[in-house]
């Protein structure tokens, strides 16, 4: 998998289905949700283009709830809305994927300091049973399970914290850092058995009260934008992926922009 070709390019019709619309909420964020979905897993890869009609038609649904899904999709980065050539799939910024990193650390440190100061033993509860389903879940090789679990996880330290609406400003600004953490779980970069342990150790150090242990093992766990770098740098295919795709988008551009008449 080290050629970025190598990645499916599924049909639409393979990967936008009404049965796999979340439940709940207006059908623009409902829509909204999905795309983001499949662009973060990387099913919808960079340069791809996007339809409003393709897509409204494969959810039975008029065009007006995918206009406003996709511009929320233009706002967040995900796609490139280009004036009279199409809407397409923005390319992986590793900057953006920086930053992303940077606001993640900064909110869910503070998050943790809180939870550490304000939790209740129901948050403790929801926490070890999190992390009850992340071991399962690794033992039995369900990696998307854990992925979502892991999600869960630090979302119930923000609401542990008394802060859920923090936790959304995150979850919206760390979609770079999502699509990130699913090429490495494409190529099989895991390091399972070490989240659980320093879950372990944050769980511990919130129900302990103990606020100092807390930064101490949100930040072991976050780490910081020196070791991000680092990390990537240890894993040569997802740099050669991010380069390879990136160059076959600008290439398509510059082929569309030879084609247009003058």
């Amino acid at each position: 998998m080290s050629n970025a070709l190598e990645f499916p390019s599924l049909p639409l019709s393979d990967l936008v289905m009404p049965q796999d619309l979340p439940v709940g909420g207006n059908m623009a964020n409902r829509i909204h949700a999905l795309l983001r979905k499949l662009i973060v897993e990387v099913k919808l890869l960079p340069g791809r283009a996007l339809s409003e009609k393709e897509i409204a038609a494969l959810l039975h649904v008029s065009k007006t709830p995918v206009r406003e899904a996709i511009i929320r999709l233009a706002e967040e980065g995900f796609v490139t809305v280009v004036p009279q050539g199409g809407t397409y799939i923005s390319p992986i910024d590793v900057q953006r994927y920086m930053e992303a990193c940077f606001i993640r650390f900064k909110l869910e440190e503070g998050a943790v300091i809180e939870a550490t100061k304000r939790h209740s033993l129901e948050d403790i509860a929801r926490l070890k049973t999190c992390l009850s389903q992340q071991r399962t879940a690794a033992q039995d090789e369900e990696f998307t399970d854990f992925f979502l679990l892991d999600e869960e996880f630090h979302r119930t330290i923000f609401a542990a914290a008394r802060l859920p609406g923090a936790w959304s400003v995150v979850n919206q600004a760390k979609g770079e850092m999502d699509r990130m953490r699913h090429l490495k779980r494409v190529f099989a970069v895991r390091r399972t058995e070490k989240v659980i342990e320093e879950h372990e150790a944050i769980v511990n150090a919130i129900e302990s009260g103990n606020v100092e242990a807390a930064r101490e093992a949100i930040q072991s766990h976050l780490g910081s934008l020196e070791s991000k770098i680092a990390e990537l740098s240890k894993n040569p295919k997802i740099w050669t992926f991010i380069e390879q795709v990136n160059t076959r988008v600008t290439r398509k551009r510059v082929s569309r922009g030879a084609k247009a008449p003058a």
